[in-house]
Parts: structure tokens; C-alpha cells; sequence
């Protein structure tokens, strides 16, 4: 009671204006949503473009960046300046994990997270 909106006759129990998804409805992953370059380019997987998130500064790169999540490999900070996207799962690459536990040459365009390398290689 005290948190759900004591306001309003009991008008906005249950309801978050913030969150346009309905009950039981969970945010989909970042990964998800958007795919990452590694050099600041982001590609919309969605095709819908998400304005609530103002960029903000990043705490890896010291950026304003629309993306801030951790690297499946070893959970440091990434953003889309220096983040990538596993060609398989998805999942956020940090540009360390790229470069020092990388994917041959060949390979660079499109890099691989720990567990698919482990799979895939």
C-alpha cells in the first residue's frame, strides 16, 4: 500500500506509467534489442527506436553512449563504443575479451563469446 500509489483512491495500484509493458511482461534483454559494432555503431534489431534512454556517460569509456551492460565473458562495464555482439547468442563482447581472447582474423567481423567459441571452434 504505502508504495503502489496511495494517491488517488487506490487508482494506480499495480500500474507503472514508466513501463508501457503489461503485467507479467518482462523488458527483453539489451542484447536483444540491439546489436553492436564495437566502433559506436549500433544496429536496432526491433527496428524501434527507444528515446526514454538519453545517452549518459559510460563508465568504461567515459562517453555518452545509449548502451550500458557487462561482458558475458568477464562482466566488465562495455557501451557500443567499445562492445560487441557474439555472431551466435547475441550476447555483449567487451573489446578486451575480443581482442585477448579473440577470433582469428578472419573471424573479426564477426566475433564469438566464450561459450560459442567452446561450441563452435
Amino acid at each position: 500500500m504505502l508504495f503502489d500509489g496511495e494517491t488517488g483512491n487506490g487508482q494506480g495500484q499495480g500500474q507503472n506509467t514508466l513501463n508501457p509493458l503489461g503485467p507479467g511482461q518482462e523488458e527483453p534483454a539489451l542484447c536483444e534489442q540491439y546489436y553492436l559494432l564495437g566502433d559506436g555503431s549500433i544496429i536496432l534489431r526491433n527496428h524501434s527506436i527507444d528515446l526514454s534512454n538519453p545517452p549518459l556517460k559510460s563508465r568504461c569509456c567515459q562517453l555518452p553512449t545509449l548502451i550500458h551492460d557487462i561482458c558475458v565473458n568477464c562482466v566488465m562495464d562495455l557501451c557500443e563504443e567499445c562492445g560487441y555482439s557474439c555472431g551466435e547468442c547475441a550476447k555483449f563482447i567487451c573489446r578486451n575479451c575480443v581482442t585477448l581472447f579473440g577470433n582469428r582474423i578472419e573471424e573479426e567481423e564477426d566475433p564469438l563469446c566464450e561459450h560459442c567459441q567452446m561450441f563452435l571452434s
